[in-house]
């Protein structure tokens, strides 16, 4: 029983130890995940689709938008706006470094 007790707090705190703090303005992250397009037309927004979050992209021309459409990509930026500031309704928000 003891040594099923001390497992189970080994586990638990290597867990922990796992878990990283959400990523804040101005760091630089690498994500990966799919890319939709949402929004009418003249407002189109470049969202990445990661896990269960939602980054709005920042930085990327109409064309490379259509071009990238649908597809599953890595993508390195820098954080403008994390989730959830700004009155709790705002997405996250990637400044495009670079995609591949």
């Amino acid at each position: 029983m003891r040594a099923l007790l001390l497992a189970l707090c080994l586990s638990v705190s290597s867990l922990w130890a796992c878990a990283q703090p959400a990523p804040q303005a101005g760091d630089v992250i690498t994500l990966e995940g799919r890319i939709v397009l949402k929004g009418n037309e003249p407002f189109v927004v470049a969202v990445l689709e990661s896990g269960d979050r939602q980054w709005d992209l920042r930085g990327l021309t109409r064309q490379q938008m259509q071009d990238l459409q649908s597809r599953t990509v890595t993508v390195t930026g820098t954080v403008a706006r994390p989730a959830g500031e700004a009155g709790g309704g705002m997405p996250a928000q990637l400044q495009v470094q670079s995609i591949r």
